[in-house]
């Protein structure tokens, strides 16, 4: 009996190790269990807090398209307006061109008429030193004869105690006296060839130089109311070119301000800017002052914006002066990097414009200004000391 309870026990027993063995075992598993269903609340938590943020991402990209749909249509409806408009603005630029094309052919032969005077003057200008130096030679050779003349005079002074003048009076006395006698005129003779005796050489070429003389003077004469001439027509040749110049700059300078005003609002949504000049009345000596009137701000000066403010300004200049007469090539280096976001749109909008008659090159590192590209080229260096060119066409890319 107790052989059977003791085997009933040990029976019991084993059979307790085995439940405790399989609670430990359940334990085990269950620990396990939490941890995978920890880990599984926190997977969960993640993907929760993913599906959110793709969520809100999908609800702003569809904001955001939404916004794009509508500046589409609204760059559509302007660019239609636009179209119309450059129809008629076109035209007048053929007008101006040919007008241009004018008033340049008119310039060339200005120019063309100032070399040749410039010529003309130069040549007077030679003729004049000539002239010059032959007169103060012959100055000097003047001052030479007075001076000889003078010590003529002096001699027969001391010679014969009586002044060059009364020799002179006595000579043309005896031309006019017609009562002399043959013995007086032989005395008159003798003494008149004592007298040239004791003159010195006399100058038998006074007269040839006398007449050389002459021409010269005439020559210089001719040459000096040519010369005043000369300068009377360059007067009225530069006087005629700052009247075409003037007129050219008035006439730019008013273009390039309504052109502002169509530019100015574009890039600042609103607003007005005008360059003025600080001498109305003499526009050739001119300076000129920008003023700009930003939306919402007073009226102030250039200088008076903040850094953003200034380079749109700058920028709305420079592109009112190159949509006046566009070139065919534009090369930019990096014209956008003062400005942020809202004002790159606005910038690469107008740019846009701008790119339909020049092509555009432009040095940037904005990825906003690089969405508004047709074509990307970018240079790396994946070797040490060797760069390669990279280039992407987007408008291929999007096709």
């Amino acid at each position: 009996m107790v052989s059977e309870k003791l085997g009933k026990i040990a029976a019991v027993s084993s059979e307790m190790e085995e439940f405790e063995q399989r609670i430990v075992d359940l334990k085990l598993k269950l620990t396990s269990l939490t941890v995978k269903l920890e880990n599984s609340n926190n997977t969960l938590r993640r993907l929760k807090e993913f599906q959110n943020d793709g969520i809100q991402q999908f609800e702003e990209l569809s904001r955001e398209i939404s916004r794009k749909k509508q500046k589409r249509i609204t760059s559509k409806q302007k660019i239609e307006e636009y179209e119309q408009m450059l129809s008629g603005k076109y035209d007048g630029m053929k007008h101006l061109e040919q007008t241009l094309e004018k008033n340049e052919e008119d310039y060339t032969a200005i120019d063309t008429k100032l070399q040749e005077s410039d010529s003309v003057i130069s040549d007077i200008q030679t003729r004049r030193d000539k002239t010059v130096q032959k007169i103060r030679l012959l100055e000097l050779e003047q001052s030479e004869r007075n001076i000889k003349r003078e010590n003529i005079a002096k001699r027969l002074e001391e010679n014969y105690h009586s002044p060059l003048s009364v020799f002179k009076l006595e000579f043309d006395n005896m031309e006019n006296s017609t009562d002399i006698s043959i013995d007086d005129m032989e005395d008159k003779l003798f003494r008149l060839r004592k007298k040239i005796a004791n003159i010195d050489d006399v100058n038998l070429g006074a007269i040839k130089e006398y007449e050389q003389l002459k021409d010269r003077f005439d020559f210089l004469n001719e040459q000096g109311a040519d010369l005043a001439k000369a300068i009377d027509d360059l007067h009225k040749v530069v006087k005629k070119i700052n009247r075409i110049t003037q007129e050219r700059f008035v006439k730019t300078f008013d273009s390039v301000n309504d052109k502002l005003n169509e530019v100015f609002p574009r890039l600042f949504e609103g607003g007005s800017a005008k360059l003025i000049m600080t001498e109305p009345n003499n526009p050739l000596e001119t300076g000129i002052d920008f003023m700009i009137h930003p939306p919402g701000k007073k009226l102030t000066r250039m200088s008076l914006l903040s850094g953003g403010e200034k380079a749109l300004s700058a920028i709305a200049v420079i592109f009112s002066i190159f949509l006046i007469k566009p070139a065919f090539f534009c090369l930019m280096d990096e014209i956008d990097a003062s400005l942020d976001e809202t004002n790159i749109f606005r910038f690469n909008d107008l740019l846009q414009i701008i790119g339909d008659k020049s092509q555009i090159i432009m040095i940037t590192h904005n990825k906003r200004t690089m969405e508004f590209a047709d074509t990307l080229f970018g240079i790396t260096m994946e070797k040490k000391g060797v760069s390669k060119i990279v280039s992407v066409n987007l408008r291929k890319a999007e096709g």
